[in-house]
């Protein structure tokens, strides 16, 4: 492992900022037609290109849709309190068009509390939600798994998953995979689409803080701890799960809160949300799944300090990626491969 850090190589890339958007402002941006024009207005193969960036206030995760088109958020919004004497931070969900244009509010507040990660269904109707500090229960705030309609409207509480204190969530096929705590016991878990039974898929010593995950199509999850339990190098690491069986394919990494993680579209190559371990500042790693090179992409995002989370489109190399304090009130990106 220290040999494949020392050896890591930087993956140059072209970033182009198509758009910026706001809740309540609209950013100044530049078109693709005002980048560099000596080159091709297509990203070559292998790089990384920003085609729209939405402002929110501190965003912790966004989703694409299935097909890159719309971009689904998690921010908060700033108001006063009940007495107007203080201001007070209420969760909400956003949607944004891949496109531009300005944010639209689908929810906010109750019964979410602390939203930390956000997927979506195959077929781009349903929207799940984590919620690590949602109240599971009369007096009892150790969270729970949420959906809601694309279309907006209070989310709705999936059976049987209250209690799990859930961090990160992947929807793949009938299946909603999450992270999370039971009794103290941090593990990955799954569940159906309308909730019911959680089944534990795996727990362990290398278990200790887990949050983003990465599922294939035929059930391999990747999952990145942030306690650092499963590294020698301290950090965090990247575990594998395949049958139950949980082993570290990459550690010593520094990530944000929460850590994203996904998957490119032929499974080969896992990118994490994360923070460079020298400067504290952000970084996407780009991490070949077959031979364990890893390399970084920090344009454009180089100088922000909060990276969180990441997640694909189902179809294509279309990633939405969020730092949650980013341009001063945080923003999510649309990101391209």
């Amino acid at each position: 492992m220290e040999s494949r850090m020392k050896n890591k190589t930087r993956w140059l890339s072209r970033i182009t900022l198509v758009g910026a958007v706001a809740t309540a402002l609209v950013a100044t941006a530049c078109s693709k037609e005002s980048s560099d024009p000596t080159k091709d207005d297509k990203a070559p193969p292998g790089t990384l290109a920003v085609a729209e960036a939405a402002r929110a206030d501190s965003p912790l995760d966004a989703t694409p849709d299935p097909q890159g088109e719309n971009v689904y958020y998690i921010a908060f919004n700033t108001m006063a309190d009940e007495d107007g004497l203080a201001t007070v931070r209420v969760p909400a969900i956003f949607k944004v068009s891949a496109a531009g244009g300005p944010s639209v509010k689908l929810h906010e507040g109750a019964p979410l509390v602390s939203p930390s990660s956000i997927s979506i269904s195959d077929d781009g109707q349903t929207l799940f939600i984590a919620d690590g500090a949602a109240e599971s229960a009369p007096g009892e705030d150790d969270g729970s798994l949420f959906s809601m309609g694309i279309g907006g409207g209070a989310p709705t509480a999936l059976s049987g998953t209250q209690g799990y204190q859930p961090r990160g969530i992947e929807v793949m096929g009938d299946t909603v995979w999450f992270t999370g705590k039971k009794d103290g016991k941090a593990a990955l878990f799954k569940s159906g689409l309308g909730g019911g039974q959680v089944s534990e898929v795996a727990s362990g010593a290398l278990f200790t803080d887990p949050s983003g995950v990465a599922v294939t199509k035929k059930g391999v999850a990747y999952v990145v701890d942030s306690g650092g339990a499963a590294s020698a190098q301290g950090g965090a690491s990247v575990i594998k799960v395949e049958a139950g069986v949980a082993e570290v394919v990459m550690e010593g990494l520094g990530v944000g809160h929460p850590a994203g993680a996904a998957l490119t579209a032929d499974e080969s190559t896992l990118l994490v949300s994360g923070l460079d371990v020298g400067r504290g500042t952000d970084v996407v790693y780009k991490i070949e799944l077959a031979s364990k090179n890893m390399s970084s992409i920090t344009d454009v995002i180089g100088d922000f300090r909060e990276s969180a989370g990441l997640h694909r489109a189902r179809g294509k190399n279309v990633f939405a990626w969020a730092d949650s304090n980013a341009n001063g009130t945080g923003t999510v990106y649309k990101l391209e491969l």
